[in-house]
């Protein structure tokens, strides 16, 4: 509240605290000011000692005049005149664009005009209109200035933070230790923050604004405030050549004038090639003079990556900074910080947070949010999971609705019965009003009673459904035997398979890596139909390659990316673009086998780090994909399901090094006639309207249809065919 307070009105502040102990009083009021004025030595305890007052005199006044309290610990309470003497102080610092000093102070008491101070003074007759006359006009004579171009444009972060404006910072004591040492340097005292989006750069200087309010920074950063600049208010209305130099020029001898300003450019790489349209110089080349004379002060604060493409390229403008690295915080720091939140959000959302519900939103968005940094992402999840529980319909709110409804209908039906001199209705229908009155009157209690909801883990789950959609562990309850009970409706003759495809992918779940299995067998026994069916049962969302598309090396281009120098670099036609956008995809690789040896590379290394780098260097994460991939290739020596028994046409072909990686291989069953017997039966039910075939159709159907070398491919079509020929001779 006193950072815009110089060391001598801070002082006079700490003495009227102290007076006010003294005293034993109960509170702070314009008293125990006017006590702390007269005990210094300043302009106006001089002033007022040629009154003939003098602090031993005043304090025994206001001791007879204010009965004293018994309370040890009264706390600092100030009275409403004080909290009105320290809030016109304010306003005239402003006006005048200076610290509060002791003659603001007293300004501030006497424009009061009230209170047991001004009591005192007006019993020693003393003129109060001329004494206000004296210090104004001396005031405005040395300190009223012009006002500063800065503050019009920027916006003061240490004004902000003595409002309470911006939240804690946990957890960065070691960068701010370093931001403060940097500042504090005699040459070369220009901090640069670099960091991924969502590490907390901006919010730093945030808790530095935050520390210098509360006096908790060392003695040369004092009193300072942090202006932050937004490059695009400089540009604006700079539609002339010069305009632009102009304004900045200007505001750098401001902050050169002025030796409390430290200025905060977020996304400073913007300053590089800012104005410098036709021939004109750019913002950064007209702030590196500025910044190598050691006169302005100014922290900056970009991205890793542009740095590097913006900042380290210009070496002349890099070397008048202090680099400052942002790494992500770990998990133990996230969860201080989100506890430290936790009051600020229950208190905004006017929700109950319990720890179940914090411990699973720091686990569930390091798990399943991998493109964003803590600690942003995790406290983006805090603020929606709030305001998702509070806007939930409460149902005490929706009764009070209903009745309020009935109520205005009534009181319109009451009218009409007393305009038609229908008043025994109309006394009918006030009874019934009264009554919906006290239900109102009721409701209302309750409402003040309940209006903080709790979070539950329905309301976790329904935000992560809308943010990532998918399936969570941690919050649904999947039935294993429902799975199992479908994909066996689906598919027939491969039980095995299936209870084994869905122990795989449920096991995996725990290690939060890219789940893959391997569906080997013979064409035609339903590798792709399993693989399809069981997407449709886990993910909203399926990409199935055929892989005879990629059996040539550039085909690594399709699925990553045009590398740098290449038609359709940075272009977002890439199949893996498709991953960032929805994370938890089953990916079907048809015919594996088809695929080049470079495409097939590409998977071990995605099967091994669950990760890879796309044409432009951005990782794509595929920790919650599942790779199905299924092979022609047939695995007839392979024992139960253990990949570690797989034969060695699987080894020679695809490698030893790309097999172990895989969680599991499944060797389909090859069809037999009773099988077929049952796609047949199904397929008449579900495609052919029930068309009812004898046990001799089935079998011609079954012979003709070739199943030991073609698999069901070719049931279809020879029921089809039946039908066709069954028509002919009946018509």
């Amino acid at each position: 509240m006193f950072y815009n307070y110089d060391e001598e009105a801070r002082s006079v502040i700490k003495g009227a605290k102290d007076e006010m102990l003294k005293l034993k009083h109960s509170y702070i009021g314009s008293e125990h000011l006017l006590l702390s004025l007269m005990k210094n030595k300043n302009n106006v305890s001089t002033r007022l000692k040629k009154y003939n007052i003098n602090y031993l005199d005043i304090k025994k006044e206001i001791a007879s005049l204010v009965n004293t309290n018994n309370i040890e610990d009264a706390g600092y309470i100030y009275t409403p005149v004080m909290l009105n003497i320290l809030e016109t102080a304010e306003e005239i610092s402003k006006e005048y664009n200076t610290m509060i000093n002791v003659d603001i102070l007293f300004l501030s008491l006497l424009e009061e005009s009230e209170g047991i101070a001004i009591r005192i003074l007006l019993k020693h007759e003393i003129d109060l209109d001329k004494l206000y006359q004296e210090f104004i006009i001396k005031h405005s004579r040395k300190n009223k200035k012009k006002k500063l171009y800065i503050d019009e444009i920027g916006e003061n972060l240490t004004y902000k933070a003595s409002l309470g404006e911006f939240d804690p910072v946990v957890g960065r004591d070691n960068e701010l230790n370093r931001l403060m040492e940097i500042l504090a340097r005699r040459t070369k005292n220009n901090p640069l923050l670099i960091g991924e989006a969502g590490v907390g750069k901006t919010a730093i200087v945030e808790e530095l604004s935050r520390r210098i309010v509360e006096g908790n920074v060392p003695t040369k950063l004092m009193n300072k405030k942090i202006i932050n600049l937004n490059m695009s208010s400089l540009v604006a209305g700079t539609k002339y050549r010069g305009e632009f130099e102009d304004k900045i020029n200007k505001i750098i001898k401001e902050i050169e004038s002025q030796d409390d300003i430290i200025l905060f450019i977020d996304e400073i790489h913007t300053l590089v090639g800012a104005g410098g349209a036709e021939g004109a110089i750019d913002a950064a080349n007209i702030f590196k003079p500025a910044l190598a004379r050691n006169k302005l002060h100014c922290i900056g604060a970009t991205t890793t990556s542009e740095y590097k493409k913006y900042i380290e390229e210009d070496k002349a403008l890099n070397r008048r900074f202090q680099t400052i690295l942002l790494k992500e915080p770990t998990k133990e720091v996230v969860t201080d910080i989100i506890y430290k939140l936790k009051p600020i959000y229950e208190k905004y959302h006017h929700v109950i947070l319990n720890q179940e519900i914090i411990d699973l939103i720091i686990t569930l968005s390091d798990k399943y949010i991998k493109n964003r940094m803590n600690p942003d992402k995790t406290i983006d999840i805090l603020d929606e999971v709030c305001a998702h529980s509070n806007l939930k319909e409460n149902p005490y709110i929706q009764k009070y609705r209903e009745i309020s409804k009935k109520l205005k209908g009534l009181v319109e039906k009451k009218k009409k019965y007393v305009l038609e001199n229908k008043l025994a209705k109309a006394i009918e229908l006030k009874d019934y009003e009264n009554n919906l009155l006290k239900e109102l009157n009721i409701l209302e209690v309750e409402l003040t009673k309940n209006n903080y909801s709790k979070v539950t883990k329905k309301d976790l789950k329904e935000v992560f459904k809308s943010k990532v959609g998918v399936y969570i562990k941690e919050l649904d309850c999947i039935s294993k035997s429902k799975m199992i009970k479908k994909l066996n409706s689906c598919i027939f003759g491969q039980e095995d398979v299936i209870k084994e495809l869905v122990d795989t992918y449920l096991d995996n779940l725990e290690d939060n890596r890219c789940c893959s299995v391997m569906f080997s067998g013979n064409s035609g026994v339903g590798k792709t139909k399993l693989a399809l069916e069981f997407a449709n049962l886990i993910s909203n969302f399926c990409l199935r390659l055929d892989m005879s598309e990629y059996n040539e090396p550039h085909s690594v281009s399709k699925l990553l990316g045009s590398p740098a120098g290449y038609v359709g670099y940075n272009d977002t036609k890439a199949l893996f673009e498709n991953i960032k956008v929805n994370p938890f995809t089953v990916l079907i690789l048809d015919e594996i086998e088809r695929a080049h040896p470079k495409v097939i590379d590409i998977f071990l290394q995605i099967l091994d780090n669950s990760k890879i780098k796309d044409a432009s260097g951005q990782d794509i994460y595929f920790n919650n994909v599942m790779i199905i991939m299924t092979t022609n290739i047939v695995n007839r020596d392979i024992v139960g399901f253990n990949k570690k028994n797989t034969n060695k046409e699987l080894n020679n072909y695809f490698g030893v090094p790309f097999i172990n990686r895989l969680n599991n291989i499944l060797n389909f069953n090859d069809l037999n006639e009773k099988l077929a017997e049952k796609i047949i039966n199904k397929m008449c039910k579900e495609k052919f309207k029930n068309l009812k075939l004898t046990k001799k159709d089935i079998q011609k159907i079954i012979e003709k249809s070739s199943i030991k070398e073609y698999g069901a491919r070719q049931i279809i079509h020879n029921i089809r065919k039946f039908k066709h020929d069954n028509l002919i001779k009946t018509n």
